[in-house]
């Protein structure tokens, strides 16, 4: 059993894997179509809701992957990503669960033998029987793994269950009998890989990258363990609240191994008791389990019952979140919420015990088909509670039962189970892991609405007007989630290690909340021991911004704080995610910096990172800069506002063409003839080097930069009949336009209305740079000269602004930007990407006021000009920016 044999039968080209996957999407389908309630439809139902919150709602690119891993599958056009997702998935979870039983099958005293081996020549029905004996736990729990597939998600193809889906598990059963299962407890740490690299095969690599799924490489999860200073001692509790496949847990599990050399039963309690997983992904939550039962694999024989201790569950909005807080309705309750309803449960029920027995209570009772009445009495009597917690739990038993009578139960009870987790399993001293890493606008509308509280409640969203609805899309998930797991579980002077995009310490206003590294209701301060920036190292393959940090709750944070920038040696390429830690560590090389706010005022400000002696030269060019920039135009759709200038008419009307392919929405192809008055040249980030402009585009903008909004629909009919037609056309799309700001303003005034656009778009003179980038490449822009008159040259939403009423000022401002000192100086504080040139970054650079009789300014002046002309003409400027570097230092008085 090797990842290369599996492969040869279990890849997307095999037939087996086509057939069962093609069977399963068919079922799943079919049970769709019926109106009729059922298992299948509800466990689809829950587990769709769950993964807007793990995948999030922006899934187009994900569509278009799925068409071609469709046509991996040899299935036909037309196949909807979620549904083919949840049959792969479920695939995937059958021969997990395969392996795992003969995993189990094959150690000490085990009353079974080979899963497999009896099921080759058994019909259909005694083939359901077994499977359906598997799914249902017995197997497992036949052993003493009590909780093994407690609230597993993908048995419902037995709800499908006829003679082609028997033919087809039967294929995938016999298949399975061919492998030597021996080596599953001889190579533990290698059937682990080869669970991987069977994930991998199954969902091809350009599906995973755009869904955003990625694996932490081993040598990485074991660095962060060991950094956080987890060693695996008895007693030392462990949590990792996004486990995933459950790398950290065996890192962990490893660990506590090697630690404890003594009575095996000893350390496998301290290892179920305080080595934990959190995560509400389903098939992820199966991969931990699977994977923690492997790396656990050694003391199966010594220790009985074994619960696994990885929970599908909602590190966030764990029931209890708000309870404790007083922000549900009902200060006595706590709600569960599922794609079913809500499930309101007393306060009272909040212990291990309490929970494990009401759940297993009420699997006897709808085995038994107890009326909700009788219930009421059996659980008032057992617990001894009052009459209204009694009612409450006999009304969640009576929504189970509805369930359980449709036909659409199987794992309720033990889902509500897993939900509880986070409130009965306590505190911990480590809290390890790697979180989700979801922009905010990509999350669910119904997730961004149930943990808006929780972002405003730790003070994450801390902009407001205008830049908190620009800031608010740009917030990572992964912000909220620290704070949640810092305060939710871990224990005063507890460590929190997690893998993070960088983000979070460079981002403007989107990071500040962040930054303050203090609980905005309890006050309780957060230290940030170290921080690692792995940007060069890329350890993800889709992420790019991958940064590790340390903190301690109860402490404040002390500035600078240590960081240790990772860096390749030349030549290495992707490092490969299998290689050692000590491998990694020799094709590297590490530099001390450190870090602290940029403002030094305002202590939530973006992270500057440097060397000490950088940090004492950058200290000059800090301060109030009394130039104030601006973002480029925001005119999105592109496809409707870019326009191809096709030819000018004798009458100076313009035939124009818009440019229908830009931008991510499809916009209809039209040539048609409008007004100049509104058109202009433009150019966009991508357009822009240092000191010059390598193409430009004309744009369309209907805005009065005065009032800064749009035309009205009078004056356009009166000044500009020919452009409101054609914008006329676009109406329906101008309406629906992703932005909510523009949305907003569009319906506020009118439909066609853009962003961005003020008199400072227009004014005389602009130094405008790239805003999407990873160095400062700036450009003195004026008006040009075109085919129907001269006409200011706008700069698009990709680019910030300075704007200036006098060319020489501009070209000032232009060396300064572009100098290595000011360069490196931005680049210190703000990562690489789309939040590069934004215009917030300026406001921490403290240029000089333009002195028309200072030579230095003069003279940057000159050297701009210069330059501009030499690039124009394709030139070389070495010579020039060599003398502007040393001017800029001047300026600063910088030896």
């Amino acid at each position: 059993m090797t990842a290369e044999n599996l492969a040869t039968v279990f890849a997307p080209t095999c037939r087996v894997t086509q057939q069962a996957v093609s069977s399963l999407y068919s079922i799943l389908m079919r049970a769709q179509r019926r109106r009729a309630p059922s298992r299948i439809k509800t466990f689809f139902q829950e587990w769709d809701r769950i993964f807007g919150v793990v995948y999030g709602q922006n899934l187009e690119k994900a569509e278009k992957s799925a068409e071609e891993t469709a046509d991996l599958y040899q299935l036909p056009a037309g196949v909807r990503l979620k549904q083919l997702l949840f049959a792969i998935h479920t695939f995937y979870a059958f021969l997990m669960k395969i392996i795992s039983i003969e995993l189990v099958s094959l150690q000490d005293k085990s009353t079974i033998k080979s899963f497999v081996k009896g099921l080759t020549a058994v019909d259909d029905d005694e083939l359901k029987n077994r499977l359906s004996y598997l799914e249902s736990g017995a197997d497992f729990n036949a052993q003493g793994i009590i909780n093994f597939l407690e609230a597993d998600f993908f048995s419902w193809y037995l709800d499908g269950w006829e003679s082609d889906i028997a033919n087809v598990f039967r294929g995938i059963v016999n298949a399975l009998s061919d492998f030597e299962s021996a080596t599953l407890i001889l190579e533990p740490e290698w059937t682990r890989d080869l669970l991987q690299r069977l994930y991998e095969l199954l969902v091809p690599r350009k599906l995973r990258h755009d869904l955003g799924e990625y694996y932490t490489p081993d040598w990485l999860a074991g660095y962060v363990v060991d950094k956080s200073g987890y060693k695996g001692k008895i007693g030392s509790r462990f949590l990792d609240p996004a486990c995933g496949s459950g790398t950290f847990l065996v890192q962990a599990i490893n660990r506590a191994i090697r630690y404890n050399k003594g009575d095996k039963e000893s350390v496998a309690h301290h290892i179920l008791e305080n080595i934990v997983g959190f995560d509400l992904n389903p098939i992820a939550v199966l991969s931990a389990r699977t994977n923690y039962l492997i790396a656990f694999s050694r003391f199966i024989p010594y220790i009985r019952p074994i619960p696994i201790p990885v929970y599908l569950c909602d590190s966030i909005l764990a029931p209890t979140r708000y309870v404790e807080k007083g922000k549900l309705p009902f200060e006595d309750t706590i709600i569960f919420t599922t794609t079913k309803g809500n499930y309101t449960f007393p306060i009272s029920m909040k212990e291990k015990s309490q929970i494990d027995k009401f759940t297993s209570m009420m699997d006897v009772a709808l085995r038994g088909k107890v009326k909700p009445e009788n219930f009421k009495n059996k659980v008032k009597s057992e617990f001894k509670l009052p009459e209204k917690d009694a009612g409450l739990l006999a009304g969640v038993y009576r929504r189970i039962k509805e369930l359980d009578d449709n036909g659409e139960n199987g794992i309720w009870a033990r889902y509500i189970k897993n939900a509880f987790a986070p409130v009965y399993l306590g505190k911990f001293d480590f809290v390890i892991g790697n979180p989700p890493w979801v922009r905010w606008d990509y999350l669910s509308d119904d997730y961004r609405k149930r943990t808006l509280k929780l972002w405003q409640r730790y003070g994450l969203f801390s902009l407001s007007g205008y830049e908190g609805r620009l800031g608010g899309g740009k917030k990572d998930f992964s912000m909220l989630f620290t704070y949640a797991c810092t305060d939710n579980y871990l224990k005063d002077n507890g460590i929190l290690g997690f893998l993070i995009t960088m983000e979070v310490f460079k981002s403007k206003g989107a990071g500040e909340g962040f930054r303050r590294f203090e609980f905005k209701d309890t006050k309780i301060p957060l230290k940030v021991l170290s921080m690692e920036d792995m940007i060069d190292l890329k350890p993800f393959q889709s992420a790019n911004k991958t940064s590790v940090f340390f903190m301690r709750k109860g402490e404040r944070t002390s500035y600078p704080v240590p960081v240790i920038e990772w860096r390749q040696k030349r030549g290495i390429g992707r490092i490969p995610p299998d290689w050692s830690l000590d491998k990694v560590e020799a094709n590297c090389e590490r530099k001390q910096l450190k870090a602290m706010p940029v403002n030094p005022d305002k202590v939530s400000s973006s992270w500057q990172t440097a060397q000490s002696s950088e940090l004492k030269t950058y200290s000059q060019l800090k301060g109030r800069n009394i130039y104030k920039a601006y973002s480029g135009a925001v005119t999105d759709p592109y496809g409707v506002f870019r326009l191809r200038l096709k030819d000018v008419r004798p009458d100076g009307i313009l035939v124009i063409e818009n440019m229908h392919e830009r931008g991510k929405r499809t916009i209809k192809p039209i040539q048609t003839a409008i007004e100049p008055k509104l058109v202009f040249p433009a150019v966009c980030g991508g357009d822009i080097v240092k000191f010059g402009i390598k193409a430009n585009f004309y744009l369309l903008i209907p805005q009065n930069p005065q009032k800064r909004e749009p035309y009205s629909e009078d004056w356009m009919i009166q000044n500009a009949p020919l452009t409101y037609a054609y914008l006329n056309q676009f109406e329906d799309i101008l309406l629906s336009r992703g932005s909510r700001n523009v949305r907003e303003l569009a319906k506020k005034t009118v439909f066609y209305a853009v962003f961005g656009v003020g008199e400072y778009t227009f004014a005389k003179y602009r130094v405008a740079w790239k805003r999407m980038a990873s160095k400062m490449s700036a450009v003195m822009l004026s008006s040009i000269k075109t085919e129907f008159g001269i006409k200011p040259l706008i700069s698009t939403e990709t680019t910030a602004l300075f704007p200036v009423d006098n060319k020489e000022e501009a070209h000032y401002l232009c060396a300064i930007l572009n100098s290595e000192l000011v360069n490196n100086f931005i680049k210190s504080f703000s990562s690489a990407g789309r939040g590069f040139g934004t215009p917030s970054v300026m406001n921490n650079i403290a240029i000089p006021r333009f002195q028309p009789n200072s030579r230095v300014h003069q003279k940057l002046a000159e050297l701009s000009e210069k330059a501009h002309r030499l690039v124009k003409k394709g030139n070389p400027i070495d010579n020039i920016e060599k003398e502007i570097n040393s001017l800029v230092r001047k300026l600063w008085n910088i030896k």
